[in-house]
């Protein structure tokens, strides 16, 4: 199952549909995870993101913890 929600979202990402920087909304959207596992994971550090005004988080990032 983990493997089809990666390559889901390998698939998003190649496509363009998938914006470079998405808000933790859209990360969830995407990812599947819930909000507070994304929020866990920023404070915790696995997940890499920019707080400016709001949590940013790039693409790239969201899959690589996703991979990791």
């Amino acid at each position: 199952m983990r493997e089809n929600i990666l390559n889901e979202i390998k698939k998003l990402i190649k496509e363009g549909n998938t914006p470079q920087w998405m808000s933790i909304k859209e990360a969830v959207e995407v990812s599947g995870l819930s909000e507070s596992s994304i929020r866990r994971a920023i404070s915790r550090g696995e997940l890499s993101a920019n707080k400016k005004g709001r949590w940013l988080i790039k693409s790239e990032w969201l899959e690589r913890y996703l991979t990791s």
